[in-house]
Formats: structure tokens, sequence, C-alpha cells
């Protein structure tokens, strides 16, 4: 049985809508998401966002993603290396990473 998450999703994109990544920022992500670097990233990343509590994979990975990958990701990293961290990630893996990576991603800032 699913838990509708349709809330907590709400409140992880508006969230984003305030704060979110320059599209021409996350061109890494974008390439697995297959979208130019437009507004529309935003709509198609969120959409793969909901559509992953479908699959019991991607549900995986979204439980697994702080404890694999830590708190924070960067709006230049590369889903698919984020994936190697991940047992059994395929495609899915991938795409979904690139979507969290619009939704979530932060501009990776130089300490010096």
């Amino acid at each position: 049985m699913l838990v509708p998450l349709s809330g907590t999703l709400r409140r992880a994109y508006s969230y984003q809508a305030d704060q979110g990544s320059a599209p021409a920022q996350v061109v890494p992500a974008l390439r697995y998401l297959q979208v130019p670097p437009s507004g529309a990233a935003m709509r198609i990343a969120f959409t793969v966002y909901l559509e992953a509590q479908q699959c019991e994979h991607c549900r995986c990975v979204l439980a697994e993603r702080f404890d694999r990958l830590g708190s924070t990701l960067f709006s230049d990293d590369d889903p698919r290396d984020l994936a190697a961290c991940f047992d059994g990630a395929d495609a899915c893996t991938v795409r979904l990473l690139a979507a969290c990576i619009v939704l979530f991603g932060r501009p990776r800032e130089s300490v010096h």
C-alpha cells in the first residue's frame, strides 16, 4: 500500500521554487532528464520525483538517498556518478537522481 506524500512533496517543491538552482547550473542533470535548460526542467523533475513513489526500486533509492549520498546534492553533480552508490542502479536511478539534483541541488561554493 502506498502512503500519499503529496503534502510533503508540495512543501519540498515550493521550497525549491524559492531557492532552486538556475537551469544553467544543473546541466549534467538535465542531460539525463532529456530537457533543455529551461523552465520545463523543474516541472519534469517534479513529475519524475512524484512518479518514483510508484516504483519499489525508486522508493528504496529515495529512502536511502541521505545515507548513501549525504544531505547535500550539488547542482553540478553527475547523476550517473551518484548512482554508483546504490545497489542495482539503472537508468531509472540515474533519472531520479537527476530530478533530485534539479529540485534540491545547491550551487557548489569554494571555501577559498
